[in-house]
């Protein structure tokens, strides 16, 4: 696959227009990003028109091909046009104005920004910016619930890293959200709705499952690349647990718990392994798990409840009020992130730190 990629890539070279298509000042702009001056290269790019950078990049990336054939340098510095580009887009893109109006997800600049990645992967010295740029993209398009770019993203990135096991990840965790934070499979079928409602939900609901399946294949590829991949069999295990195969997902969290070097994902496989114990009736391992998840983040919310729902549910009242009045008397005092509210995009959480790296790598 990847010298597939390669071949569509050097193709473009013989048919793209020539070197002298790239303005001085594009050039100009790029060398200065690389320099460190990014608020002033950001700045003069976004006073070329779309259509203008579109043309220009075309003619950067048959440059960039040829050149690399060549074995000459590149035309300009390709890391820095990568991380121009898209931080031109992130300037773009106004801030999120409250929930009912979701930040616009990236556009035509991280576009180019691919693009140009997608060259930069071709070369041994460059190949690791390359693939840590697709990682990084993923993240921040699932960080601001742009799901389906984000899983455009990571599988943009795995046609030039097959096997991948952070794209792969990333691009089941983005798939995991998106079932279930879903619309279109909230409502539930019930005997007392319309025939076409009945059909509607089903159908929903089977979109659902389709959805889990595919982040299910996605993690167990993500663990066969690298198994030390603690969270990909965490979030394996939750999925399972979604998909009513118990069995299987009980196996991956007891794996997930042999292996994890400790908190925040040792506390959720603990707490996810909890209710899959609870679901099949077995309480009293069910409420040990949710003890364990507790001891790890002794502030969670979300262990704290489980532990004493478990409880309640034993018989044990006085130890269940006791468990809930502390997680209450906490409540709105956390220092800290909570791992069980942070899970949909745990793995997105350090996108900024992500990005920040590869703009350090773009300077020259």
């Amino acid at each position: 696959m990847f010298l597939a990629v390669g071949a569509g890539l050097l193709a473009v070279a013989s048919s793209a227009a020539p070197d002298d298509a790239i303005s001085r000042e594009y050039t100009q702009l790029v060398t200065r990003y690389a320099r460190g001056e990014r608020a002033l290269a950001i700045g003069g790019l976004a006073l070329i028109s779309d259509a203008e950078l579109a043309r220009i990049a075309q003619a950067v990336e048959a440059a960039a091909l040829t050149a690399k054939r060549s074995r000459s340098p590149p035309p300009l510095p390709l890391r820095a046009a990568v991380m121009l580009h898209l931080d031109l887009d992130e300037a773009e893109r106004p801030a999120a104005a409250g929930t009912e109006q979701p930040r616009r997800c990236p556009g035509p600049q991280a576009a180019i920004a691919a693009r140009y990645a997608s060259v930069l992967a071709l070369d041994e010295e460059t190949r690791s910016f390359a693939r840590r740029f697709f990682v990084a993209l993923a993240h921040s398009c699932q960080w601001d619930a742009c799901l389906e770019t984000a899983q455009r993203w990571a599988h943009e990135g795995l046609k030039l890293f097959p096997r991948d096991a952070q794209l792969l990840l990333s691009a089941g965790s983005a798939l995991e959200e998106s079932a279930t934070v879903w619309a279109g499979g909230s409502t539930v079928e019930n005997p007392a709705m319309p025939p076409r409602f009945r059909e509607m939900a089903r159908a929903a609901a089977q979109e659902r499952v389709a959805r889990y399946r595919r982040a299910r294949s996605l993690f167990q590829d993500a663990i066969a690349s690298d198994e030390g991949l603690t969270l990909a069999r965490v979030r394996l295990g939750r999925v399972l647990w979604r998909l009513g195969e118990r069995a299987a997902a009980q196996a991956e969290l007891e794996k997930a718990i042999a292996r994890s070097p400790g908190p925040p994902f040792l506390s959720l496989a603990h707490l996810f392994l909890g209710r899959v114990h609870e679901d099949a009736g077995r309480l009293e391992p069910a409420v040990e798990h949710y003890r364990l998840s507790l001891a790890l983040e002794p502030d969670a919310q979300a262990a704290a409840v489980a532990l004493s729902h478990g409880l309640r549910r034993s018989g044990e009242m006085e130890e269940a009020r006791a468990v809930l009045r502390r997680a209450l008397a906490q409540a709105g005092r956390r220092a800290g992130r909570d791992a069980y509210r942070d899970y949909l995009v745990g793995d997105a959480l350090g996108f900024r730190d992500e990005l920040a790296a590869l703009r350090q790598e773009s300077l020259e």
